[in-house]
């Protein structure tokens, strides 16, 4: 009966383009459409998003970066999936991004230009996401991106992220990225693309153990109302981290498709990944155990992957002090001691990651060890432009000054 039935839709597949969107998903998933690869049954699944056409809000945050903010803005225009709506919140920048932003807005409808005064990445995309949240259904949509403004995406972004949620049931989804270092050197962070459905406590261990599910916003698709009483941390670095746990606790289920669609520039000038010490650096440290805390109490099966969380964000606080040749032998002392005191859990753990391990053990002989290691590593890292793993605080601290 199936093979019947697909035969039919094989030669006639446009005839049913005319069905409400619910029978398409019940017909699909009958004779398990959403595993399969061929052009016709990618046609139909193309059919069902577009009969259930929904507006995407793209909120892009902006500050100083008018060299790079056409192509961030012109990427996300030429989306194959067309019914965009981008939301540009310029956070007070001094250049010509005011005016760049302004002149997208005047040129297509899609495009919404938003001025606030300085405050941040997390000031703006909640600037972002309350613009949004005040439209009127059904105009507003019911999902939301982020993006960062010297990012670029690639045509089936949004596209592809929306079929994974059809696919799956799931309120998030995410894609995998490029780490781009130079035009012509970018690093394709799952060679795997792997693609896989994870529940709610599935996912929050995930975050716990930096693994496939990650902290970074930018890499997602959400549905809209998982914001109606969350907002991003203000003049917070690391909000990512204090912010994707809260919003995860939300889903019922999330899903990823790691093929790469999201192009993320590597700035070792950006705050989080720079050559200059700051104590906003430290912000790792309390979001980290901000969630650390909060697993434990919602989830006290998980308390060994709290624990790797803790020393995670530790450790990568240490490795940025190396990275900016800031000395500060307290502040290196406390770091390795709190480290030292999960060193047991973590060590003992299968499933806690090797970079974690390492770290820790670089560290017993005390923290000149690991600078030594650290900085070497680091060095040879950056000579070939490729940031490394180890510590290295996750990808979320482009916040704006």
């Amino acid at each position: 009966m199936v093979h019947i039935i697909s035969a039919y839709i094989a030669n006639h597949h446009r005839l049913f383009y005319d069905f409400p969107a619910w029978k398409y998903k019940i017909l699909c998933k009958f004779i398990h459409f959403w595993n399969c690869d061929s052009p016709w049954e990618k046609e139909i699944k193309r059919g069902i998003m577009m009969k259930d056409k929904s507006p995407v809000n793209i909120v892009v945050p902006v500050y100083n970066v008018a060299d790079l903010l056409s192509r961030c803005v012109d990427s996300l225009l030429a989306q194959t999936y067309e019914d965009v709506r981008i939301v540009l919140v310029d956070d007070g920048s001094t250049d010509d991004c005011p005016a760049i932003c302004d002149r997208y807005a005047e040129q297509d409808p899609r495009v919404t230009s938003l001025h606030r005064t300085n405050g941040g990445l997390s000031a703006a995309r909640n600037t972002g996401i309350d613009h949004v949240l005040s439209i009127e259904e059904p105009s507003r949509g019911r999902y939301i991106a982020f993006v960062d403004s010297d990012d670029w995406v690639e045509p089936g972004y949004v596209a592809s992220m929306l079929e994974t949620l059809e696919a799956s049931g799931a309120d998030a989804a995410q894609c995998g990225h490029f780490v781009s270092y130079a035009p012509d050197n970018e690093d394709d962070k799952d060679p795997a693309h792997t693609r896989t459905t994870l529940d709610r406590a599935q996912a929050v261990e995930s975050l716990c153990r930096n693994g496939l599910w990650d902290v970074t916003a930018w890499n997602k698709l959400y549905r809209l109302d998982l914001f109606r009483q969350i907002r991003y941390p203000e003049g917070f670095l690391y909000e990512d981290t204090a912010t994707t746990y809260l919003i995860t606790q939300e889903c019922d289920r999330v899903a990823a498709d790691m093929t790469p669609q999201y192009h993320y520039a590597q700035r070792y000038t950006s705050i989080a990944n720079g050559t200059t010490w700051k104590d906003s650096k430290l912000d790792l440290v309390l979001a980290g155990d901000r969630m650390a805390a909060w697993v434990c109490e919602h989830y006290p099966d998980l308390k060994t992957a709290a624990a790797e969380k803790r020393a995670y964000v530790r450790l990568s606080t240490l490795s940025q002090m190396v990275n900016t040749g800031h000395h500060d032998k307290d502040l290196a002392r406390r770091l390795r001691r709190e480290v030292l005191s999960v060193a047991p859990t973590v060590l003992c753990d299968r499933r806690a990651s090797k970079r974690d391990k390492l770290g820790i053990l670089a560290l017993l002989p005390g923290f000149w060890c690991y600078r030594a290691i650290w900085s070497r590593y680091y060095e040879a890292k950056r000579n070939r432009t490729v940031a490394g793993p180890t510590g290295t605080p996750d990808t979320t601290g482009k916040e704006q000054s």
